[in-house]
């Protein structure tokens, strides 16, 4: 019976063992948020009637663990809340980094040897790791886009901390927090390109409301650039190969491609997808006109739209022009309506307005 017991026991650890190296090693890395407004609530629910526990400042970071419609579940100094997407700028933080060994190693959509080559990297190539299932590491491939590829043909030589996100302070005396968050008044947030549209105002949760006056600020014929000559001139470049951070004519990215059409007529957007996104003025996709900017989310492996990852020119007729990372890997014309697209759709921006 001791015999047993024992058996027993040293099986118990062994299941328990084996589960916890699973665990381990299925592991996705971390989510960082900053905060991108001046002063930003932290509430109690995904909720603008929710209990504010305390405002952070811009530039404090957060710990992103889930997310629900357009908030984001987070974390800071211990203490567990919500705060609005609008007002956090989120990436992933990588667990490690390795350089390809393999001649050319496909990356693949899911981590098995059937699933679709989304790219490929040649021997030396330097990849950021940011999980591992199985023999497999989920890497970058650019613009907030991911891919699997063998572990067989990658030597990992750093590994990165995975603790949680830098907290300085340890309450909310923290230089981060907002000395005023017992006011039930919404902070306001600064106003700029990236945080709020002309001729409306919006809280540090992202709910905007019509100024009073009612007043548009898009009157016809005040464009800061001919829409049809942007389109012309973004046509010019198609057949432009796909290079991850590219942004000349030698190679472009999406956000790359874009940013670089637009500086052609003077107008100054930022560098990446998801910032581009916060810019501009937000556009119905029923109102689209040419020389919008549509955002998907391409890197969809859990299922939902959560996060900006792709751009492209909306060019009219229902469709838009981009630097195509996965298919075509060069600047070609797409239509929205395409069974691709049309279930990454995210929303839409005008730059071009007054």
């Amino acid at each position: 019976m001791k015999v047993l017991k024992k058996l027993l026991l040293a099986l118990s650890v062994s299941v328990i063992t084996i589960l916890a190296i699973s665990a381990s090693v299925s592991a996705a890395s971390e989510k960082i948020g900053v905060v991108t407004g001046s002063v930003v609530n932290f509430r109690k629910e995904p909720d603008l009637s929710s209990k504010i526990l305390f405002k952070l400042k811009e530039g404090a970071k957060v710990t992103v663990i889930d997310s629900k419609g357009d908030w984001y579940r987070v974390v800071y100094n211990d203490t567990y809340g919500w705060m609005h997407r609008d007002w956090l700028k989120v990436s992933e933080k990588s667990i490690a980094t390795g350089t390809v060994t393999g001649t050319v190693v496909n990356v693949r959509s899911k981590p098995n040897t059937s699933s679709e080559v989304l790219a490929q990297f040649k021997k030396g190539a330097k990849v950021e790791i940011f999980e591992k299932s199985g023999n497999w590491y989920r890497v970058s491939i650019g613009e907030d886009r991911y891919g699997w590829m063998s572990a067989d043909w990658v030597k990992v030589k750093e590994t990165v901390s995975r603790g949680q996100a830098d907290r300085t302070g340890t309450n909310n005396t923290d230089k981060n927090v907002d000395k005023a968050a017992e006011s039930t008044d919404e902070p306001e947030a600064p106003m700029d390109a990236d945080t709020a549209v002309a001729g409306e105002t919006a809280d540090a949760d992202g709910a905007d409301s019509t100024a009073e006056d009612g007043e548009s600020s898009n009157v016809a014929g005040e464009d800061k650039a001919d829409r049809q000559a942007i389109v012309e001139y973004a046509k010019t470049l198609l057949g432009v190969k796909y290079v991850y951070g590219g942004e000349t004519p030698k190679g472009f990215d999406c956000s790359g491609f874009v940013q670089y059409v637009f500086k052609h007529f003077g107008i100054s957007i930022e560098r990446t997808s998801r910032d581009q996104a916060r810019g501009g003025k937000p556009v119905k996709k029923s109102e689209l006109k040419p020389g919008d900017l549509v955002f998907f989310d391409t890197n969809d492996s859990n299922g939902k739209l959560n996060d900006i990852s792709h751009v492209g020119i909306y060019i009219g007729d229902g469709k838009f022009i981009h630097a195509s990372t996965y298919e075509h890997k060069k600047i070609v014309i797409e239509s929205l309506s395409s069974s691709y697209y049309s279930k990454r759709y995210m929303c839409a921006r005008d730059y071009i307005s007054r």
